[in-house]
């Protein structure tokens, strides 16, 4: 795997900007976070209620799934459709939905073929309705899971976080025997994005301290990898050998993670507040707007580095 030192940044340098990313993830993540989640109107987030909570933490479950390579406004707009279609059943017994009526209303929103949801050049083959249903399915088993042996989701994640880390959630999510089927990859960042919004929503909506924000985990998209690389708060990069400059961001993660846990940083909050440089138009892969970029002063632009070949207004991310 194709690899480059460079020059960076002092750690005096790489604490100032981390702040930055820190503060700027929280203070814009505090602002957008039920637009991200896409919540549902008839969802009450704030409530302290766990029947409610249960429902909020199972629609988020089906989000994060359906989410996985897809493009994120059709996203939003399908979980929002198929509740909206679907109601209460589709969080108390989804195995109840016939397949007919929920690919009518995929094929409403994502389009006969399912390509306004999942580029289907980049699925190698599968078709987007068969990457939907595979995935609706883990749901669906483990929402079953849960039925059948009479727990309660919101139960189930406090067991798995109390006096213990966030990772054990994710490890936990990650090889269920059910819903393993639903995930890409083996350390997908569609999990550990649940698990930070579920560590979020306890400590900071409900005010449940089950887990500690500091111990939150870091997704890294590409978008997220591109910012360390150009700024300098990495020293060495890995990138694609058949496509020169893109970084390859999950192998990169450990030195990201690393970085962030010697300076005592958030991870969740350093994650958003570079993924918001891409979002807000300052960090893009083309014509960035170095100008007016909150880490301007600091940053060492090695502006080759980006995180998709070719700028597409409708790039794949998971926020």
């Amino acid at each position: 795997m194709p690899r480059e030192k460079q020059k960076g940044l002092s750690d005096s340098e790489k604490e100032v900007l981390l702040d930055i990313l820190e503060r700027e993830g929280r203070e814009k993540w505090l602002k957008r976070w039920k637009e991200h989640m896409a919540i549902l109107s008839n969802l009450d987030v704030l409530s302290k209620d766990k029947g409610e909570q249960e429902k909020i933490l199972r629609y988020l479950l089906l989000r994060v799934l359906i989410n996985q390579q897809a493009k994120f406004e059709k996203v939003r707009e399908m979980s929002i459709r198929i509740s909206e279609e679907f109601t209460d059943v589709l969080l108390s017994e989804p195995y109840k939905i016939s397949e007919s009526e929920l690919f009518k209303v995929f094929k409403d929103v994502a389009g006969e073929k399912g390509s306004l949801l999942y580029r289907v050049g980049a699925l190698g083959g599968i078709k987007p309705i068969s990457l939907f249903s595979y995935r609706f399915k883990a749901y669906e088993g483990f929402i079953r899971w849960l039925n059948e042996n009479k727990l309660k989701f919101v139960d189930v994640i406090v067991k798995q976080l109390q006096n213990k880390k966030p990772i054990e959630l994710f490890n936990f999510l990650n090889t269920h025997s059910v819903l393993e089927s639903g995930w890409v990859g083996n350390d997908p960042k569609a999990c550990r994005m649940f698990v930070n919004w579920v560590v979020f929503l306890f400590n900071e909506i409900w005010e449940q301290k089950v887990a500690k924000m500091e111990e939150t985990l870091m997704i890294v998209d590409g978008h997220v990898g591109k910012v360390f690389c150009r700024t300098g708060l990495l020293e060495e990069v890995l990138y694609e050998s058949k496509r020169p400059y893109i970084i390859q961001a999950s192998k990169i993660r450990p030195w990201i993670e690393e970085i962030v846990s010697r300076f005592g940083k958030i991870p969740f909050y350093v994650d958003n507040g570079a993924f918001y440089l891409f979002e807000d138009g300052y960090c893009s892969d083309l014509e960035p707007n170095c100008k007016d970029c909150p880490v301007n002063k600091l940053c060492k632009k090695y502006l080759k580095w980006t995180a998709y070949q070719i700028w597409d207004k409708d790039a794949f991310h998971l926020r």
